[in-house]
C-alpha cells in the first residue's frame, strides 16, 4: 500500500482566497456545529447551496438560520447505518463536494446501533457507507475529516471494538482516524484506477476549540472553560480552514510492509502496515463510479 501526502499550505492560505462556488452543491456532515459549520459558513458565502444532514431537523434548522445563504436540512444519524441509507436514497441530486467532517470522542466504550465501537461506528463506517452510497452523484472531490492523532493507531482487527481489550478513548479515537486514513486512501486509488475526475482530500484539523473535547461532562463547567481557552486555542473557525482548502499538489510517497492480524499507522517513520483483510474493499464497479 501507497502513502500520499498532499501539502496544502493551510498556513498561508486565507478564507478570503475561496472562489465563487455559485451553482455548486456542498454536503457537510457534522455541519450544525464546530468545524462543520464554519466549513457550511464559508461555502454558503462564496455561493454554493449547502446541504446539513442532522440528528435532529430542528438542529439542523437552527444551524442554517445562523449559516444563511442556501441550506437544505436532512435528518441523518451516522450511529445508524439505515439512517444513512435512508438519506443516500432520498438526495438523489448532484453534489459536487462531499464534506465527511461529523465525528466524536467519547469518554466510555459505547456501541451503535449496529453494534460497532462509538468511534469506529461513527468516524468511519458511517462516513464510508455514506460515500459509497453517494459516490456516483459525487462530481469533484470527497473531503475527509482526519487527524494527526492517526500517527498513534493501529486496528487490532482480532478485537476493533474493544470488547476484549482495555478501552482507552485516545486509542479508539486513533484507530478510527487510521482508518479514516486508510479508507481516504484506497478510495483516491481506486477513484485513479477507474479513470474518475473526482478527487479525495483527508484534512487535519488540528486542535480547535470545539464541543469535540469537552474536558468535563458538565456543559456549564465546559463553558467557561471554552471561554477561557479563546485567548490562546485556536478556534472552530480556525480547525476549519483545512476543509475549505483546495488540494495541491502530491508531495510525496512512502511504502509501508505486511504485518499480521494489526494495522498500524506509518506515522512519521513509516511503521509497519498490514494489508486490510479480504472484503473491506469494495472495486471500483461496486461504488457506482465509472467517471
Amino acid at each position: 500500500m501507497s502513502i500520499e501526502k498532499r501539502s496544502t499550505g493551510t498556513r498561508k492560505w486565507i478564507v478570503d482566497r475561496l472562489p465563487d462556488l455559485t451553482g455548486k452543491t456542498i454536503v457537510v456532515t457534522g455541519g450544525t456545529s464546530g468545524i462543520g459549520k464554519e466549513a457550511a459558513r464559508e461555502v454558503a458565502r462564496r455561493g454554493a447551496h449547502v446541504v446539513l444532514p442532522s440528528i435532529t431537523r430542528a438542529e439542523g434548522e437552527s444551524a442554517a438560520a445562523e449559516i444563511g445563504g442556501s441550506t437544505e436540512v436532512h435528518e441523518f444519524d451516522l450511529t445508524r447505518l439505515d439512517a444513512v441509507r435512508a438519506f443516500a436514497a432520498d438526495y438523489t441530486g448532484p453534489i459536487d463536494v462531499l464534506l465527511d467532517n461529523a465525528g466524536l470522542m467519547s469518554r466510555t466504550r459505547e456501541v451503535t446501533a449496529d453494534g460497532f465501537e462509538l468511534h469506529l461506528g461513527v468516524n468511519v463506517l458511517g462516513p464510508f457507507l455514506l460515500t459509497e452510497l453517494l459516490l456516483p452523484q459525487i462530481r469533484e472531490r470527497v473531503v475527509i475529516t482526519a487527524s494527526m492523532a492517526h500517527t498513534a493507531g493501529r486496528i487490532d482487527f482480532t478485537d476493533p471494538h474493544f470488547r476484549r481489550r482495555r478501552y482507552s478513548m485516545a486509542a479508539a479515537y486513533a484507530q478510527s482516524k487510521l482508518g479514516c486514513m486508510l479508507w481516504g486512501l484506497d478510495l483516491q486509488n481506486r477513484l485513479r484506477a477507474a479513470g474518475s475526475v473526482v478527487g479525495v482530500q483527508l484534512a487535519h484539523p488540528g486542535f480547535a476549540a470545539t464541543s469535540i473535547l469537552d474536558p468535563t461532562p458538565f456543559p456549564p463547567v465546559n463553558r467557561v472553560l471554552n471561554r477561557i481557552g479563546r485567548g490562546f486555542i485556536p478556534t472552530a473557525s480556525d480547525g476549519a480552514r483545512p476543509l475549505r482548502t483546495p488540494p495541491r499538489s502530491r508531495c510525496h510517497r512512502r511504502r509501508t510492509s505486511d504485518r499480521r492480524d494489526s494495522v498500524r499507522s506509518p506515522g512519521r517513520r513509516a511503521r509497519a502496515s498490514a494489508p486490510l483483510p479480504p472484503g473491506i474493499r469494495s472495486s471500483p464497479a461496486a461504488s457506482g463510479s465509472s467517471r
